[in-house]
């Protein structure tokens, strides 16, 4: 790692007072920082800090008091936002220098376990990129450097190396073409191009079984065949083509994009099966197969079919016919996988409502580990029932107590903490509601950083925090994560319909509507919103009237707007006095409320000359959560 640089070390020389504070500036006024006022506050403050010389000042208690706002009562062991947000701004250093700041002549890092700057010169500062930028989840640090390490003195020189013998040079040449027919079997599709199963069939070769220890329900994706006539339509480019073995490998890639899918990736690995007698487990076991018929007009159909392990029923079977070959096959299969998750790997799919099943049959939830806190999580996201959120979050705080690697549990506690912004939930702890939120979603990507829904979560976080930028930034890597998530694609348009996009966050509902016609509730209630914006009335009732019940408060909220814009003002008075039944703040600080839910300026001044119509009076109240 590169000599770090501070103004009363060695090379201070390389550092001034004026340089830093330079590229303090340049900094602050990215993209990166910009966007987000409480990163650029940490930043000045312990920038200067140092270079006035109180680096003993720059600990997490002062960083919230000084930089942050927080009042004298701040305590930082209940309160995380400092480690949260010096996780942010890591994480935004290490975004700018790789980016916009890449031809800086000084880098400022806040190393892990500190959060006392360091000031690297450029040259160094490449070298040393991955240490001073590991991004932690660590407690406050006292303000200390680290020395380097002394050099390691260089080895004597070794003795030439002894010439091998013929016979191990003929051994390692028969490795090496032994390797390499296994990989040029792989790439052709073959999963034992050398026979080996066949040469220990009968002997002590056995398939490698698989346990999941969260309980998630596990799947194998069995080879796809073919069948029929023309693989082509005549004259296809064979780069318009697709193939039964593309679509199996595209297929098992989607289903491993989704956290609550445990997906076996070799031929050689089954799911250990206890579904019956003494010592079963309530978790569930599936396979899916596929059968691609190509038909002597060029097109194909894709015959799919989900097994249940346990007791070999098929438990899911669809036939997609008349695909056309040619043309964009990507695309093509792409659309085709995308529609197969919305049936089987979403929450409301095939796969969890029947391992949801399995675990009520075998005693419910409670008894089925992590997983079991998952249902819980889910079943409340169907009835909005504040005992069931309690109840979600008890479970999960106590599994991610016990594993402390569980990212998924991680996540869902981040979401429930919304909802009790959102949903009007109780609030289980003194800390703010978004700081927990934030907390738990960064701890998610901490430990999942390939998870799509953690992404989301974090989305979702920034969104009601009111931090356009990064909500677009988690929205799209969510995206990026996972294409086929047709939730990710829902609830991602949503909030670009509440930031003022409504035409593209009205095309991506349409998009996850098109794949999954029986989405979950919030999904109309993003449909109502973006009605409403445009005015159309019509369409604005037409989708409240598929808004869930009495207990879902962002639905009383949409379906209020869409009658005042109706001319229904009477239901929509009702539909208000629920809400803040449901949800006070929306009585007590409407306006906090309003700016969460619509952060663009020009939709929050519509909505809020609207309820005010509807008895909602202007508030100057501060948020609490």
């Amino acid at each position: 790692m590169p000599e770090s640089t501070t103004l009363d070390s060695p090379a201070a020389g390389a550092a001034t007072p004026e340089a830093v504070r330079h590229a303090l500036a340049l900094v602050l006024g990215s993209d990166e920082l910009r966007s987000s006022p409480q990163l650029g506050n940490i930043l000045r403050f312990v920038v200067e800090a140092t270079l006035e010389g109180r680096r003993e000042a720059i600990k997490g208690y002062t960083i919230a008091v000084e930089a942050l706002g927080r009042d004298a009562s701040f305590d930082p062991q209940a309160d995380p936002i400092v480690r949260v947000e010096a996780t942010r701004l890591r994480r935004a250093l290490e975004r700018y220098y790789a980016g916009a700041g890449a031809g800086d002549e000084i880098e400022i890092a806040i190393p892990r376990g500190s959060y006392v700057p360091q000031f690297l010169p450029r040259l160094a500062a490449g070298e040393g990129a991955d240490e001073a930028f590991v991004s932690d989840g660590d407690a406050e640090a006292d303000a200390t450097t680290h020395a380097s390490p002394p050099e390691t003195p260089a080895p004597a020189a070794l003795p030439p190396p002894a010439r091998p013998r013929l016979g191990r040079v003929l051994a390692l040449a028969l490795l090496l073409l032994a390797c390499g027919i296994v990989v040029a079997g792989l790439v052709t599709g073959s999963h034992d191009p050398l026979g080996v199963r066949s040469l220990l069939a009968g002997s002590t070769w056995q398939p490698l079984e698989r346990t999941n220890r969260l309980g998630i329900p596990m799947i194998e994706v069995r080879g796809f065949e073919t069948t029929g006539g023309a693989a082509k339509a005549p004259g296809a480019a064979a780069s318009g083509d697709f193939t039964a073995e593309g679509i199996e490998v595209r297929v098992r890639d989607a289903l491993a994009r989704f956290d609550l899918l445990d997906v076996l990736a070799s031929p050689d690995a089954r799911p250990a099966l206890r579904c019956s007698g003494e010592g079963a487990a309530a978790s569930s076991a599936f396979a899916l197969g596929g059968l691609v018929e190509n038909h002597d007009d060029g097109t194909l159909s894709v015959l799919l079919r989900l097994s249940d392990l346990c007791d070999g029923t098929i438990v899911w079977s669809r036939e997609f016919d008349s695909l056309k070959r040619g043309g964009d096959a990507t695309a093509l299969e792409i659309g085709l996988v995308r529609d197969i998750m919305a049936a089987i790997a979403e929450p409301y799919g095939v796969i969890q409502a029947r391992a949801r099943a399995r675990v009520t049959a075998a005693g419910g939830p409670a008894s089925a580990g992590p997983y079991g806190c998952v249902l819980i999580a889910y079943s409340y996201w169907r009835s909005y029932l504040p005992a069931e959120h309690e109840a979600a979050q008890a479970c999960l705080e106590k599994a991610v107590a016990e594993d402390r690697t569980f990212a998924l549990g991680y996540a869902l506690l981040a979401e429930l903490s919304l909802d009790e912004i959102r949903a009007g939930a109780p609030m289980r702890a003194a800390t703010p509601t978004l700081n927990r939120a934030l907390a738990a979603a960064e701890q998610a990507v901490e430990l999942a950083p390939t998870s799509a829904f953690a992404r989301r979560v974090l989305m979702d976080v920034h969104f009601f925090r009111g931090e356009r930028a990064a909500t677009l930034a988690a929205g799209t890597a969510a995206l990026e994560l996972n294409p086929y998530d047709v939730d990710i694609i829902a609830d991602f348009g949503g909030r670009l319909i509440a930031l003022g996009e409504t035409a593209r966050g009205e095309a991506m509902l349409a998009q996850a509507a098109q794949a999954a016609p029986g989405m979950p509730p919030w999904v109309e209630y993003h449909r109502v919103i973006a009605a409403y914006i445009r005015g159309d009335a019509v369409a604005a009732m037409a989708a409240a009237d598929h808004l869930m019940g009495e207990g879902y408060a962002p639905g009383l909220l949409a379906r209020a707007l869409a009658s005042h814009l109706a001319g229904e003002d009477e239901e929509a008075r009702a539909d208000v006095s629920k809400l803040v039944a449901l949800a006070p703040a929306w009585g007590s600080d409407p306006d906090t409320m309003i700016a969460r839910f619509f952060p663009d300026a020009g939709v929050a001044r519509k909505v809020r000359a609207d309820l005010a119509d509807l008895g909602l009076k202007r508030s100057n109240s501060a948020a609490a959560n």
